[in-house]
């Protein structure tokens, strides 16, 4: 054959081998683009088979495998063709959105492996499913949990260099899924690292459970109105027990003097284990809570955890009907507030020694029936950890953890309900009832922030707006009493110690004073509403501080007028960076906040971390709901002339 044949021959079987080799890449693409599809469709229902989603996995993993393999070198070229219009971001990203993709599926794979057992025994009886065994099997398999969290670890150090921004749209909306998913991953991978030791598989372990009744608010979420000690050994629940919080009281020995809002408002002197939830941050609470805890003996827990009213009625509808003894009807979701009340609601309405020693007595049968229906695995997985994720992203469920690799897992949630300054400006609003009521039943509040960055000092305006709904007339008055219809307590004036959290530095210009009527006082004497300002015992933080009543029927607003340190923009000429954070106080509904933000004069905006704002005129307008944490970002550059 003619040479020159030859290489048309050549040049035939080279144009065949790419075409066919493009067609084997693009049918692998196509089948990775259909499983992500189906990945994002399980993800938006609210049941989902743990066997369906891991044979997802495998197949996401075998398509990223075979890409990896037939494409690999390919896509390590792909940043050189960047300059391209429309695609020329996610070429950019192409190895890394690859890397992002081999170490998530090959971490969801380990752990499906590694856990199916576990996976298959969901929702069947207690004799597939039990702590024991899930203790034996997340023992045996430490290892592979190892090599999953490294596989994610690789994920997530990938993802970090992706520039989101300019990913096209088909290619964001087939992985927004990883912002939320790669952290949810990694904690729980070092959950289940940490399971075996947390269940007792080594030694003994007990969790503090904390409820608090955001009826009547506190810090971190509620009044402490009751506490459980739940053990497990080897891997079994050995005991669990509930008391009144007033049943850990020990005044054989020395308490400590309690903060002054409480000595001066409400009159105690002693600062114990019911009132120790003072702080707005929850590690701070424990560690202040736990040398109060004195039920006579010795307790050490590896975790403490705080839930409030809201928590319980979730978990419960999730779980389904829960049957109680004594208790004629079955208890859901709809109905256990009304069945605790009534629980705790004196006979006859009359008060004894025996309803105050007994009035909580219902805690202990109530947990009882929520752990045998969890062992019954007789409820949706999916549903309950929709349910449980939900609770924890809004600060109705708070996390400690002694353990130091989950601690830090739990404060990148946002899970263990810290205080975390932002790097710009932060907001917290807290408020504490004072009033030894329930009237935050009928307290509806909302928030409006404005913040002008065209001075070299930025100027903040916030404005407190507080609604008691309750339309009965009741005297502000201070008293300590009991009423045999636990609403009732709720149609009460409202006792307000409040605290606005704001980066350190910050300088009050002036402040609403409302001044408080000496009849509302238990010093007799009035107050003129003077705003305290001092440095936060929590960290980075300057708090404005000032106590309040609001009567029944009442609307009440207030505004505090401050100047911010200046280095709340960033600068990075010619660009500058607004960011804020606004933390949720634990154990609040959500209820409405409007952010307004000006930007710095001759600068237009390039980019926001949110894109749900409007504009009034110059002015940047965010409207949310805060049932959690939430983070606003502008990003500007100096328009040019």
């Amino acid at each position: 054959m003619h040479p020159k044949q030859i290489s048309k021959v050549l040049l035939a079987i080279g144009v065949l081998l790419i075409v066919v080799w493009g067609a084997r890449v693009a049918l692998m693409a196509q089948s990775l683009s259909s499983h992500l599809g189906q990945a994002q469709s399980m993800a938006d229902t609210k049941k989902v088979d743990p066997k369906a989603a891991c044979e997802l996995v495998q197949q996401l993993r075998d398509d990223i495998v075979g890409l990896n393999q037939e494409a690999g070198a390919l896509v390590t070229l792909a940043p050189m063709f960047a300059w391209l219009p429309s695609v020329g971001g996610d070429l950019q990203s192409a190895p890394q959105l690859l890397a992002t993709a081999d170490g998530l599926t090959e971490a969801g794979a380990i752990v499906c492996s590694s856990l199916a057992p576990m996976l298959d025994a969901f929702g069947k009886s207690s004799a597939d499913f039990s702590i024991e065994k899930t203790v034996a099997l997340l023992s045996t398999n430490q290892a592979d949990l190892q090599r999953g969290a490294q596989a994610a670890n690789r994920a997530q150090s990938a993802w970090a260099q992706v520039d989101v921004q300019r990913l096209s749209p088909s290619i964001a909306n087939k992985v927004k899924l990883i912002d939320r998913g790669l952290p949810l991953i990694q904690t729980g991978l070092t959950a289940l690292a940490t399971a075996p030791d947390l269940l007792g598989a080594n030694d003994a372990s007990t969790f503090l459970l904390i409820a608090q009744n955001e009826d009547e608010l506190r810090p971190t979420g509620g009044y402490i109105t009751g506490v459980g000690e739940i053990q497990f050994k080897n891997g079994q629940l050995a005991s669990m027990v509930f008391r009144d919080s007033y049943a850990v009281d020990d005044f054989s020995q020395p308490y400590p003097y309690p903060p002054e809002p409480l000595q001066r408002y409400m009159q105690i002197d002693q600062w114990v284990f019911r009132d120790s939830n003072w702080s707005p941050d929850f590690p701070t609470v424990v560690r202040q809570a736990l040398p109060l805890y004195r039920p006579g003996y010795q307790v050490d827990p590896v975790a403490v955890i705080a839930l409030d009213q809201f928590a319980m009625q979730e978990v419960v509808r999730a779980l389904g009907p829960i049957s109680i003894k004594g208790n004629d009807a079955p208890v859901t979701g709809d109905n256990i507030i009304a069945y605790v009340r009534g629980a705790w609601a004196p006979a006859g309405g009359k008060f004894s020694g025996d309803w105050w020693k007994n009035r909580k007595s219902f805690m202990g049968p109530l947990a009882e029936a929520v752990w045998e229906r969890v062992k019954s695995g007789k409820f949706n997985p999916t549903t309950l950890g929709q349910t449980m994720l939900r609770l924890l992203d809004q600060k109705h469920i708070l996390i400690y953890a002694r353990d130091a690799k989950l601690a830090q897992e739990l404060l990148a949630q946002g899970w263990d309900g810290s205080l975390r300054p932002s790097s710009s400006d932060a907001l917290m609003v807290v408020d504490a009832n004072i009033g030894y009521n329930k009237s935050n039943a009928r307290v509806r509040q909302s928030i409006d922030y404005q913040v002008d960055l065209r001075s070299s000092t930025p100027q903040a305006l916030l404005t407190l707006t507080y609604t008691n709904t309750s339309q009965v007339n009741y005297p502000c008055k201070p008293e300590i009493r009991y009423d045999p219809i636990y609403e009732t307590m709720m149609d009460r004036c409202y006792f307000d110690d409040l605290r606005v959290y704001v980066p350190a530095g910050s300088q009050l210009n002036d402040a609403t004073r409302i001044p408080v009527p000496a009849q509302a006082l238990v010093s007799g004497t009035s107050e003129p509403g003077d705003v305290i300002v001092r440095r936060s015992d929590e960290g980075a933080w300057t708090v404005f501080e000032v106590m309040g009543v609001l009567p029944t029927g009442a609307v009440q607003t207030r505004s505090f007028n401050y100047a911010l340190p200046a280095n709340v923009v960033k600068w990075d000429q010619p660009n500058g960076t607004y960011s804020l954070r606004i933390q949720k106080q634990p154990g609040t509904a959500g209820y409405p906040v409007s952010v307004r933000v000006h930007l710095p004069d001759q600068m237009a905006l390039i980019g926001s971390s949110s894109k749900q704002f409007t504009l009034d005129g110059e002015w940047f307008v965010y409207q949310m709901i805060l049932d959690r944490d939430q983070d606003i970002g502008l990003h500007f550059r100096r328009q040019s002339k």
